[in-house]
């Protein structure tokens, strides 16, 4: 349990971080470039698209927080990583919320082999090879990880209206 303390003091040192340089780059906003297009899809959703779309940030920065640290996986952790995932697929209608749970499963034995590695690194036998098999292991897991977000994101993405018809029927409604 002092685990999830943990990553609460860290995800709110994130949060003020963050708060700190969008305050910062706020102050250079310029709305004629094309660097709204990112914005603009973000910019039509409903609350649950919104909430779902963080349930899966949240369980993206927790998991890789999880790995980074070797912490070791428990059923509190486990729990709350399903349930994120769990939230984030109902909350957006997704049927397809079993094989995403399942992959949740999946990077979450990842994450486990990561801190069976780790342990058996430091407390056993130091080598090489089993060194860089954790290193690969840990690449593995954030680019795993990473492709579950980005296609979290665009299952919320293509529920919106305005996404899947171009946006043209916003602009025909304002004119």
């Amino acid at each position: 349990m002092e685990n999830v303390l943990y990553f609460a003091s860290v995800g709110l040192i994130v949060l003020i971080s963050l708060y700190a340089i969008l305050k910062i780059l706020i102050k250079k906003f310029n709305p004629e470039e094309s660097k709204v297009n990112i914005y603009g899809i973000l910019q039509g959703m409903k609350n649950t698209e919104i909430i779902s779309l963080s349930c899966s940030i949240v369980s993206y920065i927790f998991l890789l927080y999880i790995m980074a640290s070797f912490i070791d996986l428990n059923l509190y952790i486990a729990l709350i990583s399903l349930s994120l995932t769990l939230i984030s697929g109902l909350l957006i209608k997704n049927k397809k919320v079993i094989i995403n749970l399942l992959l949740d499963l999946i990077s979450l034995g990842g994450i486990k082999l990561v801190y069976l590695i780790h342990d058996y690194i430091v407390n056993e036998y130091y080598s090489v090879w089993m060194l860089l098999l954790l290193v690969f292991l840990m690449i593995f897991l954030l680019l795993y990880l990473s492709y579950t977000l980005l296609k979290n994101i665009k299952n919320v993405v293509i529920r919106n209206k305005y996404v899947r018809k171009g946006g043209k029927d916003e602009n025909k409604k304002r004119s």
